[in-house]
């Protein structure tokens, strides 16, 4: 009897700990062309062979933002654009973000800088570079994390 309850303890942890789901943490956006900041929440779920990771503002639902990532291929899909990895990567103090791009550019090259941990931490686009942070900086303190991504993003790669 008391090898059933440990094997069913077991088999019960081991389920839980393979799928792990954080609920609204609170994220920072901050905007290289705006001094405001928005604040949204982060839901991450990752169970399955694609994790989610789903920003939403409660006062404005036409921002929120979805994206499914598949750890096997090393893809992230963000509405109807699939972004592969490529070579360079952004290291904060904490983690190694990972860029991605779109293979095909459609008016302009757009990079989503991700870690599976952390989940979004920049978008680079034209006219759309926003810094997704869980803590509060300053304005200046952005810009430097901008100039850091950008000049990572445009290294070239001698190999």
């Amino acid at each position: 009897m008391k090898k059933i309850a440990f094997y069913s303890v077991l088999a019960s942890l081991l389920v839980f700990s393979c799928s792990r789901k954080e609920n609204n943490v609170s994220i920072f956006v901050y905007s290289l062309d705006k001094d405001s900041v928005k604040n949204m929440f982060l839901d991450i779920d990752k169970k399955g062979l694609v994790y989610s990771f789903d920003y939403s503002q409660t006062k404005d639902s036409i921002n929120n933002l979805s994206l499914r990532y598949n750890p096997k291929k090393e893809v992230l899909i963000y509405d109807l654009d699939t972004f592969f990895s490529i070579k360079n990567a952004f290291n904060s103090k904490s983690y190694e973000f990972k860029m991605y791009q779109t293979k095909e550019i459609k008016s302009h090259k757009r990079t989503l800088v991700f870690n599976t941990d952390y989940g979004l931490f920049a978008t680079l686009a034209y006219g759309a570079d926003f810094l997704f942070l869980k803590d509060s900086i300053s304005k200046s303190d952005s810009n430097i994390i901008f100039k850091g991504i950008i000049l990572e993003l445009n290294k070239i790669n001698i190999d």
